[in-house]
């Protein structure tokens, strides 16, 4: 007979937060089965507000006035929209981290979720609670690809060996950060050739990633960046991530690229990249810049609407970029600060009159959406309905194939009601009154 064993310190810790993962994603009202009638509300249309009455069944929405329903709900002049969705961040690829972001993510209404990077083997632990109905949707592009020392390999690598980024600037530490692996081919692929490419891309496949992320920091000056060992400032150079993308195409899956530069940008637009991590200067650049080094010219922003091109500009960025020394501490510079602002704003609003795709995101790790949110709305460079309609709209860039991020017929029915209309003041977005996720409505 075998001897029980006592649980470890580490097991127990695990059962722990699995409960609450199970407890957390279970919060809510189950009416899948039911036809409930809403009465009394107003409907975002993509623009503006109608007095529109709707029903769910079998967690769609319909507007057939001769359907049975079961209950009605009375919205009571309340304001009706789609749920929001955050098409950047690297958040639930931290377990212990897990119920917190989750539970933020419900309270500001953001049931769609888009991560552009991630440990598989996280993936792997939280997978079972996530994308079910009533949950939160999540996209992950798992290891993002680049070359050996680029972005996001030092990053990552410097985190795993417990070293703060600061360590990449130490000269001692870079060739330490440079030669680790220890989570090689799960936060991230190195990249560096096209045997690489062909070798490493069943594994990336088999892993049925939603989108694929690829890193092309500073493609213009890459062999300049690698020769000065700036690590963690490049990424793929221009052959290997050419040919990522053609298999990428192939295999019919959307490529995000992150980029620093207008020259990174115009190089992935001319070789197929309609998705963008950032847009040139986002943030306004670390430090102190030449900020008309990252205005994309009105040529390149024509030809990118026509190819319509998806941006997700990062603008959160700014307060942590503007950081200066104060000769006590790093604290932000408000002169700099309003500096990468304006252009931040003026960039935001040529974007716009170019037509160019937009949806937000913090892209932090322990942050959501809603940073990203309030940095966009103090940077006033758009209309309230503009703001509403992007928030609301970015679940379709993150699953483009579902009827999502539209309160119309035959559509998934998820939607928030808010006490006070948006339109009038945008920071009523978060005057959430009821939450329902595909026909359930959430705790």
């Amino acid at each position: 007979m075998k001897s029980k064993k006592l649980l470890s310190a580490k097991h127990i810790r695990f059962l722990f937060i699995t409960c609450c993962l199970i407890s957390l994603t279970s919060c809510s009202e189950d009416n899948s089965t039911a036809s409930i009638h809403y009465v009394g509300g107003y409907l975002f249309d993509g623009d503006k507000f109608k007095v529109k009455d709707f029903s769910i069944k079998g967690g769609k929405f319909s507007f057939d006035s001769s359907l049975k329903t079961d209950k009605t709900v009375n919205i009571d002049g309340k304001y009706v929209i789609p749920p929001f969705g955050d098409a950047h961040t690297h958040n639930f690829d931290d377990i212990e981290q897990f119920d917190s972001i989750y539970q933020s993510y419900i309270n500001e209404g953001t049931f769609y979720v888009q991560v552009l990077t991630n440990h598989y083997s996280r993936y792997e632990k939280i997978k079972d609670s996530l994308n079910k109905r009533g949950n939160i949707d999540v996209a992950f592009a798992h290891g993002g690809m680049t070359s050996t020392g680029g972005h996001p390999h030092a990053i990552y690598e410097t985190s795993i060996l417990g070293m703060g980024w600061r360590a990449m600037l130490n000269p001692e530490n870079r060739e330490k950060i440079r030669n680790s692996r220890i989570v090689a081919s799960d936060a991230y692929y190195l990249m560096n050739s096209l045997e690489d490419v062909h070798s490493k891309w069943d594994e990336i496949i088999s892993k049925r990633p939603s989108i694929l992320k690829i890193y092309i920091s500073n493609i213009k000056n890459r062999d300049i960046e690698i020769e000065s060992d700036n690590i963690g400032t490049y990424g793929l150079s221009k052959q290997v991530a050419k040919a990522i993308i053609e298999k990428a195409i192939k295999s019919k899956i959307r490529v995000y690229a992150h980029i620093e530069t207008v020259d990174d940008f115009i190089w992935a637009l001319n070789n197929d990249v309609t998705y963008f991590a950032h847009m040139p200067g986002y943030g306004g650049g670390y430090g102190k810049t030449n900020f008309d080094s990252f205005i994309i010219p009105d040529s390149i922003l024509s030809k990118a609407s026509k190819k319509n091109v998806l941006i997700t500009p990062t603008v959160s960025f700014a307060k942590y970029y503007a950081q200066a020394w104060n000769g006590k501490e790093m604290a932000v510079d408000t002169i700099l600060l309003k500096e990468k602002q304006d252009f931040l704003r003026n960039e935001l609003k040529r974007f716009q009159k170019a037509g160019i795709q937009l949806a937000f995101g913090a892209d932090q790790k322990g942050s959501t959406l809603m940073e990203e949110i309030n940095d966009i709305i103090a940077l006033d460079a758009f209309e309230n309905n503009n703001i509403l309609s992007i928030i609301t709209g970015s679940s379709k860039h993150i699953f483009p194939d579902r009827k999502i991020g539209e309160i119309r017929e035959g559509y998934e029915a998820s939607f928030l009601v808010l006490n006070n209309n948006p339109l009038e003041d945008i920071d009523n977005i978060k005057s959430i009154n009821m939450r329902v996720k595909n026909g359930i409505k959430l705790n």
